[in-house]
């Protein structure tokens, strides 16, 4: 009986594995997804804080030409103006190595999915004979 029970137990190893591996992938799918979600989020973020100092920059530069009695032209709004573009080119440089790191999290986890499934699948393929031995095909 308990060869039986062996012979059986057996048998369902490599179901119960391909069922881990196929629910490893899922959860590889599902982490790569919620990390990709977070770095976007944090280059939003800094994209907006890169924005913000810049406003407090340019607040300072009109307040030092003010008390210098510089007026907001010419020259003196040339600068300000370079420090908008500036700062915004920083911001963009920010959100598109966020984006390359969000998608790099994504086809990190889709690979670790697609690497998990194919296990699973290759447990299911090596408890055929394992199935075909006990009878189960015939």
């Amino acid at each position: 009986m308990f060869e039986s029970i062996l012979k059986w137990a057996n048998a369902a190893a490599p179901i119960a594995s391909a069922g881990a591996s196929l629910y490893s992938a899922y959860e590889a799918r599902q982490s790569s997804k919620r990390e990709a979600g977070r770095i976007q989020e944090q280059a939003r973020r800094q994209g907006d804080a890169t924005r913000r100092e810049a406003q407090r920059l340019k607040a300072k530069q009109r307040a030092r030409y003010s008390a210098a009695g510089v007026t907001l032209d010419g020259t003196a709004q040339e600068i300000l103006d370079e420090t908008d573009a500036l700062a915004e080119k920083d911001v963009a440089d920010i959100l598109y190595y966020g984006g390359q790191a969000s998608r790099d999290a994504r086809r990190g986890g889709n690979a670790t999915a697609i690497g998990n499934s194919l296990t699973g699948f290759g447990s299911l393929l090596g408890g055929y004979k394992t199935w075909n031995d006990l009878g189960l095909f015939n």
